[in-house]
Formats: C-alpha cells, sequence, structure tokens
C-alpha cells in the first residue's frame, strides 16, 4: 500500500509545482531579453563602424549612424538601467546632428534627445553611486560622483558624450536658452569628470571639451565668470600633447591662439597647414575631413 500525503503535503508539493514552473516559464524569456540585449549592441556597432560609408567628403549619409541609433534604442528599452547603450546614443545623436547635413530645426531635436539622454544616464548614476555607497546623492555634480563612479567603465563615456550634446545643443539653440538651462556649467563638470577618471578618453575628449568650452563661453559675472582664456589654452594644449594626431583638438588650439595669443599667429597657421596637409584617418574620415574644411575657411579668413 503507497504511502499516505497529508493535505499539508499536498499544498507543499503543489506550491514547489507552481514554483519550478513560474521558473522554467521565467528562464527562457530572460535568456532571450539578455540575447535580445546583447544583439542588439553589437548590431549598432558594427552599424556605427560603418557610418562614413557613402559620405561626400565632410558630409555623411544617416542610413548607418540611423541604425546604430535604432539598434542601441532597442538595447536601451530593453535594458533602461543599462548604461552602455545610452552613452552609444549620445554620441551617435551628435554624429548625426554634426555631420549629416540637418537643417536647424532637425539638429535642435536631435540634440534635445541627446542631452535628455545625458539627463537619464547622470540620474542612473547617481542612484548607483547612492545604492553601492549608502550616501545621498539625488543631487551630485559628475564631479562629486567621481569616487563612487570611478570603477564604473561606462561612466567616463557617458559623463564626455553628455558634456559634447550640452555643447552642441547649446550653439543651436542659442545662449538665451543655454544660460536659462545653465548649460555652460554643466559641460563643465562632465568634462572635468572625464579627465579626473580617463584624460586619454576619446584621445583626450576631456581636455578638448573643457578647452572649447573656456574659449566660447563670455566670462559673465555671477553666471560663467570661471570662464578663462588661459585655461582654454592650457586644456587645449593639453588634448594635443595627449592625442597629437586628433584634428579637432589641434584645430580648436589654433583658433584659440589666434584670439589670445597674437604674437604666435604663426604657430596657429602652422597648425592648420600641417593638418589640411594630411590623410584623414580611415577610422574617422568624415570627422577629419571636416575638420580640414574648417581648417581651411580659418586660413583663408586669417590671410586675406
Amino acid at each position: 500500500m503507497g504511502r499516505i500525503v497529508s493535505p499539508a503535503g499536498l499544498r507543499r508539493a503543489a506550491a514547489s509545482a507552481l514554483l519550478l514552473f513560474a521558473v522554467i516559464v521565467s528562464r527562457p524569456s530572460a535568456a532571450l531579453d539578455a540575447v535580445d540585449y546583447e544583439t542588439a549592441l553589437s548590431d549598432g556597432d558594427r552599424a556605427w563602424a560603418r557610418r562614413a560609408e557613402g559620405a561626400a567628403a565632410d558630409v555623411a549619409t544617416p542610413g548607418p549612424v540611423d541604425s546604430a541609433l535604432a539598434a542601441w534604442r532597442s538595447a536601451s528599452l530593453l535594458r533602461p538601467e543599462a548604461l552602455a547603450p545610452r552613452w552609444r546614443v549620445m554620441r551617435a545623436l551628435y554624429y548625426k546632428g554634426e555631420y549629416t547635413g540637418l537643417d536647424r530645426a532637425r539638429q535642435q531635436a536631435i540634440f534635445d534627445e541627446g542631452r535628455k539622454e545625458g539627463d537619464a544616464a547622470l540620474a542612473l548614476l547617481r542612484k548607483a553611486a547612492a545604492a553601492s555607497s549608502g550616501k545621498k546623492l539625488e543631487t551630485a555634480s559628475p564631479v562629486e560622483l567621481v569616487p563612487f563612479v570611478r570603477s564604473n567603465p561606462d561612466a567616463v563615456p557617458c559623463f564626455l558624450w553628455a558634456a559634447v550634446d550640452w555643447g552642441k545643443w547649446s550653439l543651436v539653440f542659442g545662449k538665451t536658452a543655454a544660460v536659462r538651462q545653465g548649460a555652460a556649467a554643466k559641460i563643465r563638470d562632465y568634462a572635468q569628470a572625464v579627465i579626473l577618471i580617463d584624460p586619454t578618453y576619446d584621445e583626450a575628449g576631456g581636455y578638448r571639451v573643457l578647452g572649447r568650452l573656456h574659449h566660447q563661453t563670455p566670462s559673465v559675472p555671477f553666471m560663467t565668470g570661471w570662464a578663462s582664456r588661459s585655461d582654454a589654452l592650457s586644456n587645449l594644449r593639453l588634448a594635443v600633447r595627449t592625442a597629437p594626431r586628433n584634428m579637432v583638438n589641434r584645430l580648436y588650439l589654433a583658433e584659440a591662439i589666434h584670439d589670445y595669443e597674437k604674437e604666435k599667429l604663426p604657430e596657429a597657421v602652422s597648425i592648420l597647414e600641417a593638418l589640411s596637409a594630411e590623410t584623414p584617418l580611415e577610422a574617422a574620415p568624415v570627422e577629419d575631413r571636416r575638420a580640414q574644411v574648417e581648417a581651411a575657411a580659418l586660413l583663408k579668413a586669417w590671410k586675406g
């Protein structure tokens, strides 16, 4: 005769069976989500590597970068807490807004999305830092977050591309909107955080952005009184020293020398002439050609 199972035992067995069923059902879904996320991320990376295909000199076709954006947006939807697709979206938005020949209205939409992605990424970094440290960091600046996010590989790219998109947002929306949003201080804090964690990232991206910011930001008491000619020149020289091949680093330095050190104009001219004579890198042909176009326009204006 078989063993008699009590009602309580039957209930426990039923509960165990239901739990097992739930695990069996949930695991494939979670696994599929993970596969879909990784696939979307890598699909975007492959499209990004093709971003210069079909370009006409310094103007890119939107197809490859749009494909990258679509893939990375999908990845972000699959994992809203993940930072890896967010900074990739910010980088691609900068490229699309800067290099695909969009009119001002479309640039505004692109860079507005970029600065919002930057804000969302900052909120996620604050949340993670607060959870790991037990500190209240809901309003911490990027610089204040540095000790808590230094080991996060996505922190630096999030900070840099947020700074870049905020910078472009300021240009296309105008000075009044930029002042109202406190854009200059945001860009400064993002760039300083990049420098504190990894000054070599994106070929001295932190120095490049911070130097350009000091160069382009007027010093207004109680608002942007921190903007400095000497800081513009020192950061841009550090950018060139750190990544001497980068054309944008040299372009920005030459402009700052022309504006702030007239006695060194021959140096600025020499920088742009050398830059103009070089062959664009295979990895960034559109970006380098744009730098050369701008260098040629500056040389013409200076010599004219």
